[in-house]
């Protein structure tokens, strides 16, 4: 434990931890009972003391993906305040996409005082507090976190707080949550020792067993038809190349998904980017004799592809059992437990130790033919856009080919695009380590909140939100475009706007088929949103910038208006009315 820092309360006991831990931002929905650490952050800036930036969002799940959004950049976990039970409950199905997405996210929640405690100056004070009493309020969320606990005194507050960082920040990550009841947070206290946080950080990850990789490498030398499957691998920045060596080494094809940047998608050898739901060309899939799965959760949907029945399947995880998945079954041969950021380039040294000439050559000429290949198939996705240029209603692979065109390769994009996923998937050429993220979970809204926090976790770059109508209004626009504008992190959204829920259409159509009564009516009661709201005019309100396009001739224009807008620091609306 180091020297006594200064403080004389709980709540400013807590400040000092977090920023033991070099925690820049608090992302906060406040409430009557988290009301002492607001005043030790102002307190600590009136002395001049550090502190970290309070965010204010307006509702409980921006905050949460937000947190999800600086993490998945930034890689350093982050920091969620709100407000005993019901602000807990807000911050709702924001809570599973940090767990699917492995996010490093410090919930904390504030507690109404006891009664025992009333004789303190942190008891009960308004009649809702007996009203928010519950009798488990870690229960509300213990299926989606690693870890939660209560604090109880301010005897073991560093300990407790630091528990919190470990756990969630050892791999995989995830969230924990915090519960800190207001008496505890106005305990008093003469000083605190900040123990080192390197001495509480998290657990190393595994290279994964040698004697294994070394099988591993063996099959995939002998391989006739190799494929890569890559989830969610690039949120390691640094494994995008070896990944990229392994697969020229041995001139195999990748599919890669939305979740990460985890394979530049203009290489020769890149056969396109699937869905984070699942989804990987069945033709693909029945030529692959050997199969790499790394750091996947769904990497194919076995009811409409499966591998073929004589397929050697590696798969190499960090966490290949998934232990919080109830039901997960996609069979492996080899189920290796490892950082694919180590064992990738462990694999690649054993690989390069055993070529020999004639392999080499045959791994080259296998390279040329699937390059060859996915030229043809990327001027297919090409064609399909151009041709729809001119397009009434807005074709959503014009739009996709558009954004493509007006976004450069450092800028960060962000997609929670549903039942137009495929264009974006055809259309978008992302390349560069750490530009391309994806919701991991399925509760939508998540886009905005998450563009807002990876906007502040990399000020410098352009961030770009790609997002469904449905999406756009969950993820509580008003809340989101104001918090972007407030704490200076504009960012651009991009509506792809075609009026109607159409999962639910398609899935009616699936179950019931074209003779159903919704398809021979054309009365798809509950799933249209028509006339659609003004998207545009609700950014107007927030203080960002907002356009509606309608013309397929207006897309390039308006795009390129709107990230002047953002470059110039006002968040930013396109809501683009597409088929």
């Amino acid at each position: 434990m180091g020297d006594l820092v200064p403080v004389s309360e709980g709540a400013e006991a807590f400040i000092e931890l977090l920023n033991a831990n070099n925690v820049d931002y608090i992302f906060l929905n406040p409430g009557t009972d988290i009301v002492p650490i607001q005043e030790a952050v102002v307190k600590f800036k009136s002395l001049g003391r550090r502190t970290p930036e309070v965010v204010l969002c307006l509702h409980e799940s921006i905050a949460m993906a937000a947190a999800i959004g600086h993490f998945m950049v930034s890689g350093r976990p982050q920091v969620v305040l709100v407000h005993g039970d019901v602000g807990t409950q807000q911050v709702g199905g924001a809570l599973h996409n940090a767990q699917r997405g492995r996010a490093a996210v410090i919930f904390c929640a504030g507690r109404a005082p006891s009664i025992s405690g009333e004789w303190r100056r942190g008891g009960r004070t308004q009649r809702r507090e007996w009203l928010q009493d519950t009798f488990d309020q870690s229960g509300i969320v213990r299926n989606y976190v690693k870890w939660d606990y209560m604090l109880r005194s301010t005897e073991n507050i560093a300990e407790v707080v630091q528990r919190a960082f470990q756990i969630s920040t050892t791999q995989p990550c995830g969230p924990v949550y915090l519960t800190l009841p207001r008496e505890v947070l106005m305990e008093k206290m003469d000083g605190i020792k900040i123990p080192p946080p390197a001495r509480y950080r998290g657990a190393t990850t595994p290279q994964g067993d040698t004697e294994l990789l070394t099988e591993v490498a063996g099959w995939l030398l002998h391989a006739r038809q190799p494929l890569i499957i890559p989830g969610y691998s690039g949120r390691n920045t640094h494994a995008v190349a070896p990944l990229v060596e392994l697969a020229e080494m041995l001139g195999a094809r990748v599919v890669t998904s939305e979740l990460r940047m985890n394979f530049p998608l203009r290489h020769p050898l890149c056969a396109g980017i699937v869905s984070s739901k699942g989804g990987v060309n069945p033709e693909y899939l029945k030529e692959a004799d050997v199969i790499l799965i790394v750091d996947h959760d769904v990497p194919y949907v076995p009811s409409s592809s499966q591998p073929r029945a004589d397929s050697k399947i590696i798969h190499i995880d960090i966490d290949p059992a998934k232990q919080d998945l109830p039901l997960w079954g996609f069979p492996a041969d080899i189920l290796l437990q490892a950082d694919s950021a180590k064992a990738i380039p462990a694999l690649n040294d054993m690989i390069r130790a055993k070529l020999t000439p004639e392999l080499r050559r045959y791994f080259q000429e296998r390279f040329k033919q699937i390059e060859s290949e996915h030229e043809k198939l990327r001027a297919t996705w090409h064609s399909l856009a151009t041709g729809k240029a001119g397009q009434k209603p807005i074709s959503s692979e014009w739009l996709s080919n558009c954004i493509d065109q007006v976004v450069d390769e450092e800028t960060i994009v962000l997609t929670e695009v549903m039942t137009d996923g495929a264009s974006v998937a055809r259309q978008l050429r992302r390349n560069q380590p750490g530009t391309l993220f994806a919701n991991a979970g399925s509760n939508l809204g998540w886009g905005l909140g998450a563009s807002l926090g990876a906007k502040l976790a990399a000020p410098h770059k352009t961030v770009v939100s790609l997002i469904s109508d449905g999406s756009f209004v969950f993820g509580c626009p008003v809340a989101a475009l104001w918090a972007a504008s407030q704490s200076n992190a504009p960012f651009l959204a991009i509506v792809y706007n075609n009026q109607r829920y159409n999962a639910p259409i398609n899935a009616i159509r699936n179950l019931y088929g074209k003779d159903s009564f919704c398809a021979t009516t054309g009365d798809w009661t509950g799933c249209e949103i028509k006339p659609s709201p003004e998207y545009a005019l609700v950014a107007r309100a927030c203080n960002a910038y907002g356009n509606t396009v309608t013309e397929p001739a207006g897309i390039l224009p308006a795009l390129q208006e709107a990230l002047e807008r953002v470059h110039a620091g006002q968040p930013a609306v396109v809501d683009v009315r597409i088929a």
